[in-house]
């Protein structure tokens, strides 16, 4: 199932529901250009946003390299494109993202046959602004969940776009030494009284609360504090959670 909404002014909003969670993609419009932010998982998942774009020319965007979130450019159109990607997500696509999707064709050739992967050809090391015309998106690095991910701060509208560094109920950790960087980058944008929305990926979107949740989780993780998990965590994230407590706790098991 697929719902597509503007969230606020010049901001649209587009989730699809799989059977073990929501993921989100976006589109801005300025009145120059327009920014598509994550592309989801197949070419037939990515196709609806054109018609959003309203015939701008238009920025690609990858919160990260991972199949949920880039791997359906394909079908936004056989046009260049200009795909904007941290470094470090171009070097996973010549590396682990082409090898995540010869291992599910394998097995799944009927669902991921279709898919042509877009490695970005803009790329950078920390920050990168993007003048949309009326509207900036900010890129900013934020290794975490990956060492590829970042979010995405568009400053006129008070709001964060997280893609995977933010998540409800509990995000993924996949390498506990990011683990400090991440609770420092995320309280920083914490602190930032302009912020008045953090939208996940995944999870909730509504105001702040999905980054502050993440942020209480990853304390929690580093042993700064208690978190109460909600009394009904459907089986992926019960299953991520003891992931993540096995991922710290093996970090912390090397620098013994």
């Amino acid at each position: 199932m697929t719902r597509l909404q503007e969230f606020c002014a010049n901001l649209w909003i587009y989730e699809l529901e799989t059977p073990s969670f929501v993921v989100r993609a976006a589109v801005v419009l300025g009145e120059e250009r327009a920014v598509v932010w994550d592309t989801l998982s197949l070419p037939e998942e990515a196709a609806p946003l054109v018609d959003v774009l309203d015939g701008k020319p238009y920025y690609v965007v990858y919160s990260h390299g991972d199949y949920d979130h880039a791997w359906g450019t394909a079908g936004l159109g056989e046009k260049r494109l200009a795909v904007v990607a941290h470094a470090e997500c171009l070097r996973r696509f010549g590396d682990d993202v082409p090898r995540a999707l010869q291992r599910m064709q394998m097995a799944e050739p009927s669902q991921w046959d279709n898919v042509r992967l877009i490695p970005p050809n803009i790329t950078f090391a920390s920050c990168l602004s993007l003048d949309l015309g009326g509207l900036t998106l900010e890129l900013h690095h934020c290794p975490g969940h990956t060492a590829d991910s970042l979010v995405g701060w568009i400053p006129e509208r008070g709001l964060l776009l997280g893609g995977d560094a933010i998540e409800t109920p509990l995000p993924v950790v996949n390498d506990a030494q990011l683990l400090p960087g991440w609770l420092d980058a995320l309280t920083a944008w914490q602190a930032n009284d302009r912020l008045d929305y953090a939208i996940p990926s995944h999870g909730s979107a509504t105001g702040r609360e999905s980054l502050d949740q993440t942020v209480a989780y990853l304390r929690a993780l580093a042993g700064d504090r208690q978190f109460m998990l909600p009394r009904k965590l459907e089986g992926f994230y019960r299953e991520t959670h003891q992931k993540n407590l096995l991922a710290v706790d093996s970090g912390r098991a090397l620098h013994e």
